[in-house]
């Protein structure tokens, strides 16, 4: 410690050094002068801020002021998409994308904002026919490879899941040290019961992001249906653990004690299940009246 103190002693001249200091902090707090001299930039800047803290109410309220005092501001309309998108304002969302898009046909973002909104209205067709078309502007590889996640997702609900697959494997050539695609191609050899080709890809999940539950009642679920129940129990404790909200943790684990015969403990799994997330009522529903008949 001494010998390092000595040589900065040596090298540097502590004249220098304040002066630089001052500079650096000049640089850095100029843009929060500007910020408090120009009443505009105030506004957008606080609208960011609450964006950023999920107070959407707030930020729309701001960045729709900034746009009436600036309507020439197209990322403006982008910014009010994605509000509108958070908020579930779907018609809303899809007028400021447009409104972007307009002025801006060949940037990939109003065309990603688009299929978002579709997405969650699950209107599938239109989501992967916006996710194309944003794919097709040349987007950054981040965003590249969120929409490739989104796109496997979406062939995925719809049942194509070979292609989804194709799609996962292109996502990994963008970004292959991500948690999600591994979970998301483990899953997806889940749906179509290649149990044991699931599991390498939540190892690799659960490797990479080791308090990602999903991951764990997936794995889980592999492990029950091949049998290894010591190994799915273990995973289950894990990701109730982890997250005792995630609903597809207790429809896993229903199915895996229906699947050993301990029906009053599948009955109590399933209904809560069923109970957290109502799209599981076609599925699960029958299983319940088998359950019913035997006890």
């Amino acid at each position: 410690m001494k010998l390092i103190l000595q040589q900065a002693e040596s090298l540097y001249d502590w004249g220098e050094i304040i002066e630089v200091i001052l500079i650096l902090i000049a640089c850095f707090a100029l843009p929060y002068f500007m910020i408090f001299l120009f009443p505009g930039k105030r506004r957008l800047f606080k609208a960011q801020q609450s964006f950023r803290k999920g107070e959407y109410n707030e930020a729309k309220s701001l960045f729709t002021k900034c746009l009436e005092k600036d309507p020439q501001h197209i990322r403006l309309k982008l910014c009010l998409a994605d509000v509108e998108l958070r908020l579930k304002n779907y018609d809303n969302a899809i007028k400021f994308s447009n409104d972007f898009i307009r002025n801006e046909p060949e940037n990939f973002e109003g065309f990603m904002i688009l299929a978002s909104v579709y997405g969650a209205i699950e209107n599938y067709d239109l989501c992967l026919y916006y996710i194309n078309v944003a794919l097709e502007k040349n987007p950054p590889r981040t965003h590249k490879y969120a929409l490739l996640i989104n796109k496997g997702i979406v062939e995925s609900e719809t049942g194509d899941n070979e292609e989804a697959l194709k799609t996962y494997l292109k996502a990994i050539e963008e970004l292959e040290n991500d948690y999600t695609v591994y979970n998301n191609i483990g899953y997806t050899y889940l749906k179509i019961k290649k149990y044991n080709e699931s599991i390498p890809y939540f190892d690799k999940s659960i490797k990479l992001n080791p308090k990602f539950a999903y991951s764990y009642n997936n794995r889980a679920f592999a492990n029950a249906n091949l049998g290894n129940f010591d190994s799915a129990f273990e995973d289950f404790r894990t990701s109730i653990l982890l997250d005792p909200s995630n609903h597809y943790l207790y429809k896993f684990r229903g199915l895996a004690y229906f699947k050993l015969g301990k029906l009053s403990e599948a009955k109590e799994n399933l209904e809560k299940a069923l109970q957290m997330h109502p799209k599981f009522k076609d599925e699960l529903t029958p299983i319940l009246a088998e359950i019913s008949k035997e006890t």
